[in-house]
């Protein structure tokens, strides 16, 4: 009896593990596509494993599909793209260079940021409101403007303390990514204060414009052949 009540007790705590949900794109658009339940049975699988083993498996997928394997697993699974290319790494070398020892379970390790603080994304999104942006021509995905640097300075005055990489982390789950550099920006004839001033009208007509209950509508002029 103590042996049955032992597995059923273990069979329990395995499926309280915490199985994380994709967020490539076509995942988070809710619709239905082939992938969905394979992307869904991966992190079934990843909730099951251990750390190293979860970045070898994460390294294996990627290895399969070829150019951008690895920016999809990390989508999918929520792991670090470095780190699944840790994983590529020790594969290739027939694991001879993976660690022997300090195996952690699954669940083993520092809680993730956002888990530790529940109000850290909201906090980020809320920051990027004012100054975010699409892609009329769909190639790309959301535009920030802050700098990690800026944006983790921020959080940490708001009471979310955390470091530049976590804010790459959750701007990359978010699907965020960065805009032109200041160099392109000044090669159109811009100074990075002149553009900074300009965000701030547009930051303040915003404000204005949803106190109000107006509607505001973003309009990309910009069209690339």
């Amino acid at each position: 009896m103590n042996v049955m009540a032992s597995v059923v007790d273990e069979e329990a705590a395995m499926a309280k593990l915490s199985i994380h949900h994709c967020t490539c794109r076509r995942c988070r658009s809710g619709k239905q596509h082939p992938d969905r339940a394979y992307h869904h049975h991966i992190n079934v699988l990843m909730s099951r494993l251990s750390e190293p083993q979860r970045r070898w498996f994460a390294a294996v997928e990627a290895l399969h599909i070829g150019h951008g394997g690895k920016r999809l697993l990390a989508r999918i699974t929520g792991m670090s793209p470095t780190t699944i290319l840790r994983g590529c790494v020790e594969l290739e070398s027939d694991l001879t260079q993976a660690p022997e020892v300090h195996l952690r379970a699954a669940g083993g390790g520092r809680p993730a940021a956002e888990d530790q603080d529940p109000g850290l994304e909201a906090a980020l999104l809320k920051l990027l409101e004012s100054e975010t942006a699409g892609d009329p021509m769909g190639r790309r995905a959301k535009a920030k403007r802050s700098s990690l640097r800026h944006l983790s300075q921020a959080l940490t005055a708001q009471g979310h303390p955390t470091s530049r990489m976590t804010v790459a982390k959750l701007l990359h789950k978010s699907e965020f990514s960065p805009k032109a550099n200041a160099r392109r920006t000044e090669a159109r004839g811009a100074s990075p204060k002149e553009r900074n001033e300009q965000f701030e009208h547009i930051s303040e007509q915003r404000t204005q414009f949803k106190a109000t209950g107006d509607p505001i509508i973003s309009v990309d002029t910009k069209k690339k052949k």
